[in-house]
């Protein structure tokens, strides 16, 4: 994964109780640092603003839209 992708919660993302409120939404991958949760996205809220989050890479997957 690389800086602009966009990704949603992966399972074991969704299954995590810190992730709650990011549940359901899509990021984007803002900067790539650190050793535990490297990854800093921005998650979109449905009224326009962002939710800034650290996660590790196996708490999200690149989004897929809708099936």
């Amino acid at each position: 994964m690389k800086v602009g992708d966009l990704v949603e919660l992966s399972a074991a993302g969704n299954k995590a109780m810190q992730n709650m409120e990011v549940r359901g939404l899509w990021g984007m991958i803002v900067e790539i640092a650190g050793f535990t949760h490297p990854y800093k996205i921005n998650w979109f809220r449905p009224d326009g603003t962002l939710k800034s989050v650290p996660m590790a890479r196996h708490e999200i997957k690149f989004m897929r839209g809708k099936k």
